[in-house]
């Protein structure tokens, strides 16, 4: 049976000459995967452009439960969020590559989940609008902590006391420093009250200069690695990523 469904797409990878398997997160199902036909007409011109890294569209599904990789048709952008202006620059069409890249590796297939999907729409239309160069310098950092809470990570802020340390394999605070290395201190562990204030909205207060904005991505995405995705460090995006900003 037809399905209509909601999605944003992922990542897409060539299977063969006639046709891409796209991942993507859906409004109805969660993590799902697609095969779309190639060409090089204007109907797969179109379809490339609306499943780019965190692209929105919808499309009709052969839903079929004993399958894993599904087919759409009818693919067509999803109007009630714009994600047209994700590719207008470079330095937004980079941040939703490197973003598209992580979100590929840690959201797993799922039972649909409103409040995550609500973030990401929401996270993607901020980022399509934004205008400020501060905040666009520290969109990623955002947008990665504050995914922690929905990818159910975030860490513990009531641990907090002065001068204590961050356990990131427990995620929460404490006063003396564990028996491995996963840990964060002195500014670092500071640097969480910080970030547990800011928003999109604020983002551009944020005052990091290139040394600690590496560093902070770094450090979130070693978090992200030892509760969730292995190897998140080794992101080709993220090399660019680290050029950019």
């Amino acid at each position: 049976m037809f399905e209509t469904l909601h999605c944003i797409a992922l990542r897409t990878i060539k299977y063969n000459d006639r046709n891409t398997i796209l991942s993507a997160w859906t409004t109805e199902h969660g993590r799902m995967t697609f095969v779309m036909p190639e060409g090089a007409g204007r109907e797969a011109v179109r379809r490339r452009a609306m499943t780019m890294p965190l692209g929105a569209f919808e499309g009709e599904c052969d839903l079929r439960p004993d399958r894993e990789i599904h087919s759409l048709r009818d693919m067509r952008a999803d109007t009630a969020i714009s994600s047209t202006g994700l590719h207008a620059s470079p330095t937004k069409a980079m941040l939703s590559i490197f973003l598209a890249d992580v979100l590929d590796a840690v959201l797993r297939p799922s039972a649909p989940d409103f409040m995550l999907t609500e973030y990401l729409r929401y996270a993607i239309a901020t980022l399509a609008a934004e205008r400020r160069p501060a905040a666009l310098a520290n969109y990623h950092i955002v947008f990665l902590f504050k995914l922690m809470y929905f990818a159910g990570i975030y860490p513990d802020m009531d641990s907090w006391s002065p001068g204590a340390v961050f356990d990131m394999r427990d995620g929460r605070f404490r006063p003396t420093l564990p028996l491995h290395g996963a840990v964060l201190t002195g500014e670092e562990a500071e640097a969480l009250r910080t970030l547990d204030r800011i928003d999109f909205s604020n983002a551009a207060l944020l005052k990091l200069n290139r040394t600690e904005r590496l560093r902070a991505i770094d450090r979130i995405l070693e978090y992200y690695s030892i509760h969730i995705a292995p190897g998140l460090d080794s992101l080709q995006s993220l090399e660019v990523l680290r050029s950019l900003f």
